[in-house]
C-alpha cells in the first residue's frame, strides 16, 4: 500500500542509501529518465488519491551502486518444497489452502511465516494453526509499508509435522495474528490502526523418490522485513546445484502487494518486474514466452479482498556449478516488504 506524505520519500531514501541490500539498475542518460508517474493510493476517507514520483526520486534509488554480498540460508533441508498463503488484513485469521505436493511425499519440515504492521515489534509471537499453538520468532523488521505504522515485523514458526498426518495437501486454519479489526473490511474503505495483520504463508519441505529438486534453502535475515518502493536487490548464496541441473524452484513470500485500492485495479501498481539470476521471471515487458507477465506483487493471496500478501513460486534458470544468484524486484511506487525466499535445487 502506498500512503505517503511529502516527508516520507526523504526518510525512505535514507533507508535505501544505508541498506546493503540494494544495487543498481542500468543507468539511464538524463534525457532518458522516466517521466513522473501518478500513483493511485488510498487515503483515510477516500477511495483513491495520488502521489507523484519525480524522475529524481526514481533515479536516486536506481543509481545506488553498492552490490550486496551473498546472503546465506537460514536453513537447509533435503527435498523439494511447496508453499501457499493467505491475506489477513482486518481479519487476523484465515485458511491456507495448500496444494501441489505429490500424494506420496514425506514431509521433512513445515514453516509458518507471517508479518504484522506495528509501532513496537515483539521479539516473539504465538499464533495457532489448526488449533495448535506455534511459537514464532521475529526474523526481521523494517519501516512500515506506508499505512501509518512505524514498523513491519516478520515472524517464523516451526509447525508440528503431525498436523500433516492426512497428507501435505490440505486446508490449514491460521488464527491469532494480531489485528485491530476482525471484520474483514476493505482496508481502503475502512482504515484501521495498528496492529495490522498482513498475511501468512505455510511452507512444507518434502522428500519424494525421483524428485528433480533434492535440497531446499530457506532465506530469512537480512531480507525479512525489508521495505522498498522502487528497487530491491539481493544475492542468494550458500547453495550448490547438482550437475547438470539448469533450473530451480524459487518462492517469494512478500507483504503489501496490491492491484489498486480495493477491487479497483490501478495499472501503475501492477507493473512490478521480477528478476532471478539476471533474467526476468515475472512482470510486463519481457519478450520471453516463459515469463509470467503478471506481477509477483498483486496481493494475490487475498483476492479479491483482502489483498496485501503474495506467495509466488516460479521455475527459474540456474547456472550449473554456481553458488549464488541475484534476485531483484522493481516497483513503480507501491510500498512492498520481503519476508522470506525459498529455493529448491
Amino acid at each position: 500500500m502506498i500512503v505517503r506524505t511529502s516527508r516520507c520519500v526523504p526518510l525512505f531514501a535514507v533507508v535505501l542509501l544505508a541498506s546493503a541490500s540494494w544495487t543498481a539498475l542500468p543507468a539511464q542518460e538524463p534525457s532518458q529518465a522516466p517521466e513522473a508517474r501518478r500513483i493511485e493510493v488510498a487515503a483515510p476517507g477516500e477511495t483513491t488519491g495520488v502521489h507523484t514520483l519525480t524522475p529524481t526520486e526514481l533515479e536516486t534509488a536506481r543509481r545506488i551502486v553498492r552490490p550486496p554480498p551473498p546472503i546465506q540460508p537460514a536453513q537447509v533441508h533435503p527435498g523439494d518444497h511447496v508453499a501457499s498463503g493467505i491475506s489477513l488484513r482486518n481479519r487476523g485469521g484465515g485458511v491456507i489452502n495448500l496444494r501441489g505436493a505429490p500424494a506420496n511425499a514425506t514431509p521433512v519440515k513445515a514453516l509458518l511465516y507471517w508479518d504484522v504492521l506495528v509501532n513496537t515489534a515483539a521479539s516473539s509471537m504465538t499464533v495457532s494453526i489448526n488449533g495448535v499453538d506455534v511459537a514464532g520468532t521475529k526474523i526481521g523488521q523494517g519501516p512500515g509499508p506506508c499505512w501509518g505504522t512505524q514498523l513491519n515485523a516478520a515472524y517464523q514458526a516451526d509447525v508440528p509435522l503431525y498436523l500433516l498426518y492426512i497428507g501435505i495437501n490440505g486446508d490449514y486454519k491460521i488464527a491469532g495474528v494480531p489485528s485491530s479489526k476482525g471484520t474483514g473490511d476493505s482496508p481502503w474503505q475502512s482504515p484501521a490502526s495498528a496492529p495490522l495483520a498482513e498475511g501468512a504463508t505455510l511452507v512444507v519441505i518434502y522428500r519424494q523418490a525421483g524428485d528433480a529438486f533434492t535440497k531446499t534453502y530457506v532465506y530469512e535475515a537480512p531480507i525479512a522485513g525489508t521495505m522498498f518502493f522502487t528497487t530491491f536487490a539481493t544475492t542468494l548464496g550458500g547453495f550448490s546445484p547438482p550437475a547438470p541441473l539448469t533450473q530451480a524452484k524459487f518462492t517469494l513470500i512478500g507483504a503489501d502487494g496490491q492491484i489498486g485500492g480495493g477491487l479497483t485495479a490501478a495499472y501503475a501498481l501492477t507493473q512490478e518486474e521480477s528478476f532471478f539470476g539476471g533474467q526476468q521471471i515475472a512482470g510486463p515487458g519481457s519478450t520471453n514466452s516463459w515469463v509470467d507477465n503478471d506481477s509477483d506483487w498483486n496481493g494475490q493471496d487475498g483476492g479479491p479482498l483482502n489483498q496485501l500478501w503474495d506467495t509466488r513460486t516460479h521455475v527459474v534458470p540456474i547456472t550449473p556449478g554456481s553458488t549464488s544468484a541475484p534476485v531483484q524486484y522493481v516497483s513503480q511506487g507501491d510500498c512492498l516488504v520481503t519476508v522470506a525466499f525459498v529455493l529448491s535445487l
